[in-house]
């Protein structure tokens, strides 16, 4: 008996998962949801959705940096969470988006970002969010297509003076929601201009009398020590006119 059991276990040990059930893998599942806190009561199937004060409702601004994700009624997978009234956001995965085309005619690989259109999609034709990549053309003038989300800022593929001024305008205009944000960037531009006007005086006002003084040198040799000593103190005025503008910047940011 004994003889009997040890040959079992050392079968058991020994043969490749005799009874192990084999590997299941899931096939078809392109949208997984968690459960959140939806505010917007009007939000259906398909809406891009935004992080608000309010919580996350439609987004209705071209380009919105808070996009969170896509309502779904029916995601293939969902992550259950215990949010009282949650409703299920994908975040990531193939999902289907309402979109329009007031960005232009959808192809497939276009970039997708929110619209003026609350809730809707368009396609993404400057720096800004996107919300991800079409996987079908859109042959109306607004309807519901695949995409495949990556929510992420897309900066300028190539770069040109335009599309640099670009990303600079939308950097702004962001700020401009927010009054703490917009005084910040006030203070910086301001700041900007001071030191940019200092080393401007300074240069036009000073760098005159130290060229002259050196032209003078060759004309009079014996004044010689008499303009060093007066390109010495135009060298330094030049200076501190430099540092005082670089001064009041500082203090102009830490307002």
């Amino acid at each position: 008996m004994l003889k009997k059991l040890i040959i079992f276990f050392l079968i058991v040990l020994l043969y490749p998962n005799p009874y192990t059930l084999p590997p299941t893998y899931a096939q078809g599942i392109n949208d997984v949801a968690s459960i959140y806190k939806v505010t917007d009561t009007d939000a259906i199937d398909g809406d891009i959705l935004t992080v608000t004060d309010a919580g996350l409702v439609r987004s209705t601004t071209v380009a919105d940096k808070n996009i969170f994700g896509v309502l779904q009624d029916n995601p293939t997978l969902v992550f259950r969470e215990q949010v009282e009234d949650g409703k299920p956001v994908a975040r990531s995965g193939v999902v289907q988006v309402n979109v329009t085309n007031a960005g232009g005619a959808i192809k497939y690989g276009d970039l997708i970002t929110s619209s003026a259109s609350a809730g809707k999609g368009q396609k993404a034709s400057s720096v800004g969010t996107v919300l991800g990549v079409a996987l079908e053309n859109l042959d109306q003038a607004e309807g519901k297509i695949s995409v495949a989300i990556k929510i992420e800022f897309s900066g300028a593929t190539s770069f040109s003076p335009g599309k640099l001024f670009g990303l600079v305008g939308v950097s702004f205009l962001e700020n401009l929601g927010d009054p703490k944000q917009f005084a910040q960037v006030v203070r910086y531009l301001a700041a900007g201009l001071v030191v940019l006007l200092s080393f401007t005086f300074g240069f036009l006002t000073f760098s005159r009398s130290i060229s002259k003084g050196i032209e003078a040198i060759g004309r009079n040799p014996l004044a010689k020590s008499a303009i060093q000593f007066s390109i010495f103190i135009n060298i330094a005025l030049l200076v501190a006119t430099g540092i005082i503008g670089i001064v009041a910047s500082i203090l102009l940011i830490k307002l």
